[in-house]
């Protein structure tokens, strides 16, 4: 078995080099473009952490064309929710061999685990794929420069939670979740299988409310965390109103481990923040409509707002230009 991994940032790029360094016995294979999948193919992906700075040598390809899919194979997909849809189309139709044979596509024969924030990104892998597993990623990892991968925590990795998406696990669905549990955790994360994961990531999307707004404002500005607790109590509500039901802190706490116990890398700058944040540091496009826009897209299904969420998803796209906006926003309703 060998995993597949699309997307080699600051969750996919820390899994990877994490397999091969722990010499798992199911291999990592990277799907990087550009500078950084030329760095990591020419000199292997730097990972520093609190306590060590090493440079693994790990398998790369830049494009689908460039990898033969075995039947074994498994599709870890680790982009961002605005960039996926792309990406699956990319891999679906690409051939499956069995030997010499082909075995079927990748979207008719293969698992595909949708390591990505938010709720959309299950749904969307559904379109193409038949066996989707859904991830509940906690792993505090950092991408901003080519080549290097942060993870602030040690000496575990991250937790991931792992189940079934859209039908009941079958004995191949549990064979494949026991043998990815001991490779992963055999690899430094703390990895927990479970058959009802969304609402692990109904929770998880909670905290990502903040996202947009430390992409704005910066990690370490002081308003923050008032503006991203009314986001969430705005979002809290309206999951009480459709009924929706998450996880209970206690069980957070005991399912996170030291996820979210950060410490200091040695040479990183003091000041680092989320995946947005990450984002816009590279130049890159942020994934809050996905993020502040799911919540506002469950309360235009079901007849209600969330004006919060909804405005915070339009000053998303305006970009770091929108703070002083953002801060006059909150404290007229603060």
């Amino acid at each position: 078995m060998r995993y597949v991994i699309i997307g080699a940032g600051a969750i996919g790029g820390v899994l990877g080099v994490r397999l091969a360094q722990h010499g798992s016995p199911h291999e990592p294979l990277l799907i990087a473009r550009g500078e950084h999948g030329a760095l990591i193919a020419a000199d292997g992906l730097r990972i520093r952490s609190p306590e060590s700075d090493v440079v693994v040598r790990v398998p790369v390809a830049a494009s689908p064309g460039e990898v033969r899919l075995e039947a074994d194979d498994v599709l870890v997909v680790a982009t961002k929710t605005q960039s996926l849809d792309e990406a699956l189309r990319d891999w679906v139709d690409r051939p499956v061999y069995s030997g010499d044979a082909v075995a079927g596509t990748a979207g008719s024969t293969l698992p595909v685990l949708v390591a990505l924030n938010g709720l959309e990104g299950e749904r969307i892998a559904s379109r193409y794929f038949d066996r989707v597993f859904g991830v509940c990623v906690w792993l505090p990892g950092v991408h901003l420069v080519p080549g290097e991968v942060l993870v602030r925590i040690a000496p575990s990795s991250g937790t991931f939670i792992i189940g079934r998406f859209g039908a009941v696990a079958s004995n191949a669905d549990l064979d494949l979740l026991a043998t990815l549990e001991a490779d992963w955790e055999a690899a430094s994360f703390r990895v927990f299988i479970d058959d009802d994961v969304m609402r692990w990531k109904h929770r998880k999307l909670l905290s990502n409310l903040g996202n947009a707004v430390q992409a704005i404002l910066g990690p370490s500005d002081p308003s923050a965390g008032a503006i991203h607790g009314a986001l969430e109590a705005e979002a809290v509500e309206l999951y009480h109103s459709l009924g929706i039901s998450w996880p209970s802190d206690a069980a957070e706490a005991e399912r996170r481990g030291n996820a979210f116990d950060i410490r200091p890398v040695p040479g990183a700058p003091d000041e680092l923040g989320g995946s947005s944040w990450q984002s816009v540091q590279r130049g890159g496009s942020i994934e809050t409509d996905y993020l502040n826009g799911e919540i506002a897209l469950l309360a235009r299904l079901h007849g209600r707002t969330a004006p919060l969420n909804a405005e915070v998803q339009r000053l998303a796209r305006v970009g770091p230009e929108a703070s002083g906006e953002l801060r006059r926003l909150f404290a007229e309703v603060g």
